[in-house]
């Protein structure tokens, strides 16, 4: 798994939403000592010739792009001269989650930053979301920007324990972006139904990982919930404390019901107020047992 921030990818195509998108990524890479990579995508899927018109797509595609090349050249400039941080253009086309999927393991990119469509809560979870397809198709961590927001700094960070996730994973990518935010962090077990079993070990494990943070966090406190909508708690518990970021594990699997309905991941992106970083879990890792009493007891929180 990726722990450092050094290449950092970011789909534009000058939309708002990109924007702001281009706007946080600048400001990590400021932060990070990274490169930027600018991906313009002709997205094929964007274009369609109107009823006995008997013309290609691809001119069509071209004039488009033909319009966006100067401006996309002066962006990258303005961002290498005014903020002093090494910036690269890529142009593609074809599908555009395919292709930002691609683009990030061919630039080795440790994040990819994307913006959160503002109309997606009102759309159906058949539909999705361009950063849950990213997800599904990259192996690096992505950062959701939420809609109508440019996010400066992580000045507070929500950290939410749950037993099936890997914290400790997601620790040591969430190190690099709170130290060099020198940040706060609020660690919030979530208890489920299910959980009410290991909820010591759960507390124990928040414990841990709070003191793991102290070490290096502006601050850390530790809360516990019970919630019967894990999605919907953190995001209330979000705009409580302010933060600007909540970092979860980026998750694809669905059952039936998950399908139509939405999994945690999915509700995350689609109800986000504030940005939420998706951390891949390592895909040659063995697949994560719940918490027990056991495995807390013999936790090395070392990196």
């Amino acid at each position: 798994m990726k722990t450092t921030i050094k290449n950092i990818l970011i789909p534009i195509d000058f939309s708002e939403t990109s924007l702001n998108a281009l706007n946080t990524s600048i400001q990590m890479a400021k932060r990070h000592d990274a490169v930027l990579h600018l991906l313009y995508v002709q997205d094929i899927t964007n274009y369609y010739p109107e009823l006995g018109q008997l013309v290609t797509i691809d001119p069509m595609l071209d004039e488009v792009f033909e319009k966006d090349r100067y401006l996309l050249e002066r962006t990258a400039t303005s961002i290498s001269f005014e903020h002093q941080v090494k910036c690269h253009l890529h142009f593609a086309k074809g599908i555009l989650h395919t292709v930002v999927a691609q683009h990030a393991t061919e630039l080795a990119a440790d994040m990819v930053v994307i913006g959160i469509d503002p109309g997606i809560s009102e759309k159906s979870y058949l539909e999705d979301s361009l950063v849950y397809k990213v997800l599904r198709k990259t192996t690096c961590h992505v950062l959701a920007v939420p809609a109508r927001k440019e996010i400066n700094s992580f000045r507070q960070v929500i950290f939410p324990v749950l037993s099936d996730e890997k914290p400790l994973a997601k620790l040591q990518l969430a190190r690099s972006i709170i130290e060099k935010n020198n940040a706060a962090v609020y660690v919030v077990g979530i208890v489920k139904k299910h959980d009410l079993g290991i909820l010591k070990s759960l507390r124990e494990l928040s414990d841990r990982i709070r003191m793991r943070l102290s070490r290096f966090a502006g601050k850390a406190t530790k809360g516990s919930i019970y919630s019967l909508s894990p999605a919907k708690d953190i995001n209330v518990i979000s705009r409580e404390e302010n933060a600007q970021l909540i970092v979860i594990e980026g998750k694809t699997k669905r059952n039936l019901k998950e399908f139509f309905f939405g999994n945690f991941t999915q509700r995350m992106i689609r109800n986000a107020r504030t940005a939420v970083l998706l951390v891949k879990p390592d895909v040659q890792s063995n697949p994560k047992q719940p918490v027990d009493a056991a495995a807390v007891q013999s936790l090395q929180l070392q990196y």
